[in-house]
């Protein structure tokens, strides 16, 4: 069964990962009996029962009546208590700040979402204190409340170090302090706070949330700027918190001898979240103005976004179309490589992209089939992001969720 690998990091005791376990098949399956908890985790029933036990006295679960009996005694139900406490998730992304505080199921009792702020980090992290004052203000939940703040940060960590770098050229790739975010934070809301990075946070939220049981193995593709990635049904970090970044540093080729393609090629360099679609919709607008991308800008080149090709590709726009499936070649070629590498259960298209919709999807799909080996292939199932805009945040939530189980 899948749950058998689960969590078998060295950090963990083996109290710690059966109550991740245990907690996470409740909530996922809850109004349910302790003999399904046993057969679907393989504990035997003494320990499920055990811990079952336990968890209702910490009032964490909720029993919920009787089951229907087919002969004997009736078994007995139980469920998460979704409202034992609430958890707010933060994501800093590229472009936005998204806030949500949920409760443990975890559905969403309020979301905020905010532009970046331009600066450094600390102007960011500014920003982003404020956004919590707002949610826990507008929400009406109390802070005593808040069991935990999970926070998600787009960029390059380095844990050891305790920095987070900004990959992103338009703020010159700036070097940032995680550590720092993460203490000032908890020194303004006294609330420990847990921080990953947004695409493997992302992975965790989908295949939490979304996913089944036994899909081991995920990629989650934050558009092309980083991957999340789900091994052997657990989180993978990396050695510094740092795994995923599939883009090389092409500024430092100095001395290398490489051809000139290298340079130019979309597999080894990142477009942004956009993939680049923005900027060929416009070189190709330039040469005629007209068409859905137009009217949908109301005539204001500048006004030009992905979301406004995206609805024009859905739309039958030629221009709109053909950039899309050209962006969506382009991030193929990565998935395939990927998924010969990898050979994952599932992979994820999110970080945007999901809302070109069938065009991206089946593009993706045939240049992985056309570009990886069929062993690979056939077993990959390429999906778009069921969570949205909303994926790192809920994955942050569902870091802390996971720290909340163990500890229990």
């Amino acid at each position: 069964m899948a749950y058998r690998s689960l969590y078998k990091s060295d950090h963990l005791t083996d109290r710690e990962r059966k109550n991740i376990i245990l907690l996470d098949v409740i909530r996922r399956n809850g109004p349910i009996a302790k003999t399904d908890i046993s057969r679907i985790t393989q504990f035997n029933i003494v320990t499920v029962s055990n811990y079952v036990e336990h968890y209702i006295d910490q009032k964490l679960v909720l029993e919920k009546g009787l089951d229907i009996s087919s002969g004997g005694r009736r078994p007995e139900l139980v469920e998460l208590n979704a409202d034992w406490g609430s958890i707010i998730g933060l994501e800093i992304g590229p472009t936005h700040l998204i806030g949500i505080i949920s409760n443990l199921s975890p559905s969403i009792i309020h979301k905020i979402k905010v532009a970046r702020p331009a600066g450094h980090m600390e102007v960011v992290i500014a920003e982003a204190v404020k956004l919590l004052r707002r949610i826990l203000e507008e929400s009406k939940v109390p802070v005593e409340n808040i069991k935990g703040i999970g926070l998600g940060v787009s960029g390059v960590i380095d844990r050891s170090a305790g920095t987070i770098r900004d990959t992103d050229a338009r703020r010159g790739k700036t070097v940032g302090s995680f550590a720092t975010a993460k203490g000032i934070l908890e020194k303004e809301f006294r609330i420990p706070v847990s921080v990953g990075n947004d695409a493997s946070l992302a992975a965790l939220a989908e295949k939490k949330l979304s996913l089944r049981i036994d899909d081991e193995n995920v990629l989650y593709f934050y558009s092309d700027v980083g991957t999340g990635i789900i091994a052997n049904n657990d989180l993978f970090w990396g050695s510094s918190w740092s795994a995923g970044e599939t883009q090389l540093n092409l500024q430092n080729l100095d001395g290398l001898s490489l051809e000139p393609w290298v340079e130019k090629t979309d597999f080894f360099r990142s477009e942004g979240l956009d993939m680049g679609i923005v900027r060929r919709a416009k070189e190709a607008l330039k040469k005629e103005v007209k068409g859905k991308i137009m009217e949908l800008a109301g005539k204001d080149f500048e006004k030009i976004d992905a979301a406004m090709i995206f609805d024009a590709a859905k739309r039958g726009d030629v221009v709109g179309m053909a950039v899309v499936e050209e962006a969506a070649t382009h991030l193929g070629l990565k998935v395939a490589y990927l998924v010969n590498f990898f050979n994952p259960e599932v992979v994820v298209l999110g970080g945007g992209m999901e809302r070109g919709g069938e065009l991206v999807l089946n593009t993706v799909r045939r240049v992985v089939k056309q570009l990886a080996m069929e062993e690979a292939s056939g077993v990959a199932k390429i999906i778009l992001s069921r969570l949205g805009e909303d994926a790192v945040a809920y994955g942050a939530v569902c870091l802390v969720t996971q720290e909340l189980f163990a500890e229990v």
